[in-house]
């Protein structure tokens, strides 16, 4: 498995909260195992299951993939020249002070959450399958450069099929005035 970026969904009370508070923190961003029923295998797949598909958080794999299809740009290097907000979708955000695997939680601003729901409302599924190329895709050594054969349309099907579930996912968090952290795990 590569390299994931996920979204949560937070409050900015509790995004304060859990700024000040390290123990607030380490139960907000980890599994707490002792909620996990190990006698009861089926609960216990189910709540992570819960976990996993709660509509405050979300789960990008083909991150890269989008960011090039948004931006056009292919930069890896986490300094984006792309313009806010679309760059915000998957490279943006202000570090914290929590470690991820690959450098520091992020998070957007009300501001930038809302900028980017605007944003990504007005680019439909059919627009991002237009500004898809396969050959500039190869080219551009798009993570995570499936193989055998690299990005083709069938490779890329999946990222269309989940990209109106993360407009969505933008889109109630701005209604709901959420603040948005990106980890890169």
């Amino acid at each position: 498995m590569g390299i994931t970026v996920s979204y949560k969904r937070i409050t900015p009370q509790k995004f304060a909260e859990i700024q000040n508070d390290t123990e607030a923190a380490a139960s907000f961003f980890e599994l707490d195992l002792d909620d996990l029923d190990f006698s009861n295998p089926q609960a216990m797949i189910a709540k992570l299951q819960e976990q996993r598909s709660n509509e405050h958080n979300f789960r990008l794999e083909d991150w890269h993939a989008l960011h090039f299809l948004l931006t056009g740009e292919s930069s890896l290097s986490g300094d984006t020249q792309a313009s806010s907000p679309l760059c915000n979708v998957v490279m943006g955000g202000t570090p914290t002070q929590f470690q991820a695997t690959y450098g520091f939680v992020r998070y957007l601003t009300l501001e930038e959450v809302q900028d980017v729901a605007d944003a990504l409302s007005q680019i439909s599924v059919e627009e991002l399958k237009r500004r898809f190329n396969s050959t500039v895709f190869n080219s551009a050594e798009i993570y995570p450069n499936p193989s055998p054969g690299g990005w083709d349309e069938e490779e890329i099907e999946p990222l269309f099929e989940l990209y109106p579930q993360l407009v969505e996912f933008f889109q109630n968090a701005a209604k709901e005035g959420d603040i948005v952290l990106l980890s890169s795990d």
